[in-house]
């Protein structure tokens, strides 16, 4: 029995996935293809190299908020990006993994964005694994866009926040999904970058709704009451996850029996 992981965007609500798998680790729960978008994207694609969670965890926790938002006008976009992309090398030199491929990872991933030159999806499948994390988290009009080939890539969530249907199409048999996102927020915008990424999310709730159909099992960590730029609540975040995957991890276990 095959099972896939399809881990959702929601900027650092995304966090919780790291919560989510340190569930599955604890009970062993296999994993053979995984799926991500944007801070999904960042997590799963790290994990599917072979990084232990808690490392990721700890490397998450100790590092300073302001290395994880580079704030800055930038063309193109209110944040460049650089700064996270810059963290996310070092981590991976730090591991030694370097700028590891796609095709190298030792479990199958498949990170999404959006070309905006022919206003599709476009899923890396192969390539640089950093370029690829780069792309699906440059989300419009906060981070700049990537330039790949003949593309302009930014985040996947413009049309796939949460891509459970990739892993159907890979012949999973199970597939297991973290909805980070909420269609009702509990708090205002602070600012532009959470009015911008308010607007985004409001925008992509339909697609992100119609891809639950094809998951077996949702999470969803309650992680409502923070911002999408609340980088205080990082630890949170991580611990709404954890509560959510143990209250359900039964139901993951009968569905592997």
């Amino acid at each position: 029995m095959k099972v896939g992981l399809a881990l959702g965007g929601g900027a650092v609500r995304g966090f919780a996935h790291i919560g989510v798998l340190k569930v599955f680790k604890k009970h062993q729960i296999p994993i053979d293809f995984i799926a991500g978008t944007s801070m999904g994207g960042v997590i799963g694609g790290l994990v599917a190299a072979g990084i232990d969670i808690e490392e990721i965890e700890e490397f998450v926790l100790t590092t300073p908020s302001y290395r994880i938002v580079d704030i800055g006008i930038r063309k193109r976009g209110i944040l460049a990006g650089n700064k996270i992309y810059a963290m996310l090398i070092q981590f991976m030199e730090q591991t030694g993994l370097g700028d590891i491929r796609i095709e190298e990872l030792k479990t199958p991933f498949r990170a999404v964005s959006v070309d905006l030159i022919k206003g599709k999806v476009f899923v890396f499948d192969e390539g640089s694994l950093s370029l690829a994390i780069r792309a699906t988290t440059s989300v419009p009009g906060i981070f700049s866009p990537v330039h790949y080939r003949d593309k302009v890539l930014v985040d996947g969530g413009v049309l796939n926040n949460l891509p459970a249907d990739l892993l159907r199409a890979q012949g999973m048999d199970v597939v297991l999904a973290v909805d980070v996102e909420r269609e009702h927020e509990e708090q205002e915008p602070r600012n532009i970058f959470e009015v911008v990424y308010r607007s985004f999310a409001i925008m992509t709730t339909e697609q992100r709704r119609a891809n639950l159909r094809y998951a077996d099992v949702v999470f969803r960590p309650e992680v409502g009451h923070i911002l999408a730029f609340e980088t205080s609540k990082i630890r949170d975040c991580i611990e709404a996850g954890e509560r959510e995957a143990q209250n359900r991890i039964h139901e993951v276990k009968k569905l592997l029996k």
